[in-house]
């Protein structure tokens, strides 16, 4: 990837949610560890998919990179720029600019007010439209997203769940963004519907240009409209590369998990290795030390529960793992030879 094409990078997030606690003592004091040391670029007019079980910190991560939550630590880079150096006007400008699509249409809309100035209020408070341009504007984005323009008319609740995702892409599309972060869009909705929408999702990026951060948890919708895929586990990123070797030749043990629960119409695959995880996944309060997967890897050796592997800092690689197995095979070690 040429690094003249990224458009949003992440460096070092991390993301912590203090519990409260009746001791006076701050080394007593704990948190969720939500999201450890992310870092990521996207690349424009691409897709990155972001999978993981659920509470693994995909949508802390969604949610920092477009400035709803503030990280503990680490920088978002937009276009090169440090957001957090930004204030004022100069930060509002570039909000514009990176947008999100919620995971459930009906509660991330407002209630009591018409399509109309859901799509136009926000366009107007920008100074994107005039008044008098806003109305042609809402035409032009129900056109954008396949909803008959006397929609702009009706309220949230006289539409169909797939109807209320349309209108909140077509909110996210108000302000021309040029980044989109899709919080698990598909997830509240119909097999049938969910196509419909991933469809949308991939036209509207041919003809604008957008770049997307699409979360999910389902793997066949991430696999249908990633260009790169990355893989989470307890707030750290395990694997990132190109969605064909992530899907075909995953090398993280909890890739291959993932990978493997995946339901096969080919009767062919039925027969492929079936990885299961021991154990539960740990608590993102008391986090385990080693490696975050190291209690469910059946791989898992010494070092796994006493060094955390780091993916490769170098994001020229196409193929990055966080993972001493994969390691010791890339050097030619035989990891079953090692000592325990």
């Amino acid at each position: 990837m040429n690094e003249s094409n990224v458009i949003v990078r992440a460096e070092g997030l991390v993301k912590e949610y203090p519990l409260r606690s009746s001791s006076l003592l701050p080394s007593r004091r704990k948190a969720v560890h939500a999201a450890s040391d992310v870092s990521f670029s996207l690349y424009k007019g691409e897709t990155l998919g972001l999978v993981g079980e659920s509470g693994c910190g995909k949508s802390t991560v969604g949610r920092m990179l477009v400035g709803i939550e503030t990280p503990t630590a680490g920088k978002v880079f937009y276009q090169g720029q440090d957001l957090s150096l930004l204030r004022g006007r100069e930060l509002a400008r570039i909000r514009t600019q990176l947008q999100m699509v919620f995971q459930d249409p009906y509660s991330s809309l407002n209630p009591r007010k018409r399509v109309y100035d859901i799509l136009s209020e926000p366009m107007l408070y920008h100074g994107i439209v005039s008044r008098d341009g806003a109305a042609a504007r809402v035409n032009e984005l129900l056109d954008m997203v396949g909803l008959p323009r006397n929609a702009k008319q009706r309220y949230p609740h006289e539409f169909s769940g797939g109807q209320r995702q349309r209108i909140t892409i077509a909110r996210a599309l108000s302000l021309r963004p040029s980044v989109i972060v899709c919080d698990e869009p598909v997830s509240a909705l119909d097999m049938s519907i969910q196509a419909q929408i991933l469809n949308l999702l991939r036209s509207l990026q041919k003809d604008l240009g957008i770049t997307y951060l699409f979360i999910a948890h389902g793997l066949g919708a991430v696999h249908y409209v990633s260009d790169r895929t990355a893989v989470m586990y307890l707030g750290r990123i395990v694997e990132i590369g190109s969605a064909a070797d992530i899907f075909h030749h995953p090398e993280h043990p909890y890739s291959r998990m993932l990978l493997s629960a995946v339901p096969s119409a080919d009767p062919l695959k039925r027969g492929r290795e079936m990885i299961t995880p021991r154990g539960e996944v740990p608590s993102a309060i008391d986090l385990p030390a080693g490696c975050r997967f190291h209690d469910r890897c059946p791989y898992a050796k010494d070092i796994c529960r006493k060094q955390e592997p780091l993916l490769n800092a170098d994001e020229r690689a196409e193929h990055r793992c966080a993972c001493w197995k994969v390691l010791a095979e890339q050097e030619g070690r035989n990891w079953d030879g090692e000592v325990h």
